[in-house]
């Protein structure tokens, strides 16, 4: 199971990071000083940076081993949850999703993301990155993903949320595992 791996590895997860590259262009999306939901905050990295830039951050993870790890980089409570548990309501100006939605089985990913969309205000902006791919199923160290293509990521997102404007960007990079890895992040505004 995906959260067995992460609490298994949470030291070692936690220790090989570092800032997302991409984490700029979304914060500068965002109102100034705005609340941000951090959906897989992992290790921290990106959740210590959205903290130094300003804004009031929400971090979450769904790894009890991880969130206890991040909690202390952060100075602050990460709250373990799964993505299913997200209840808010209209509280936040950004949804901030690294490499973590990329875990929801296929069956469960629309109804996520309604509540990604449910959680934001409007003209609030979510940031959510997925390995690409064709079919779900499994990496070599057993963490399971959804590996949709870019078309199926940008008619899931539509299909659940109203929103603003919704561009999709794709690149090839790696991951933990350092394998060659196609990525493509959503960025939506919702309406």
């Amino acid at each position: 199971m995906t959260i067995d791996f992460y609490d298994e590895n949470a030291a070692d997860y936690a220790a090989d990071g570092g800032t997302n590259p991409r984490l700029p262009g979304f914060l500068a999306l965002c109102r100034p000083g705005g609340r941000i939901l951090e959906l897989g905050t992992g290790g921290g990295f990106d959740a210590r940076a959205i903290l130094d830039a300003g804004f009031a951050l929400d971090a979450t993870d769904g790894s009890a081993e991880l969130a206890a790890i991040a909690s202390v980089r952060l100075g602050q409570t990460v709250k373990v949850m799964l993505f299913d548990e997200l209840d808010a309501v209209g509280l936040y100006d950004g949804v901030y999703a690294c490499a973590a939605l990329t875990h929801a089985p296929r069956a469960d990913l629309g109804a996520v993301i309604g509540r990604i969309h449910r959680a934001m205000v409007p003209g609030g902006i979510v940031w959510a990155s997925f390995k690409t791919g064709t079919a779900e199923g499994q990496d070599g160290l057993g963490r399971t993903y959804n590996y949709l293509s870019a078309a199926e990521l940008d008619q899931l997102w539509r299909a659940n949320g109203t929103w603003a404007k919704l561009t999709l960007e794709s690149w090839l990079g790696s991951a933990y595992d350092r394998k060659p890895t196609e990525w493509a992040a959503v960025t939506a505004v919702a309406g």
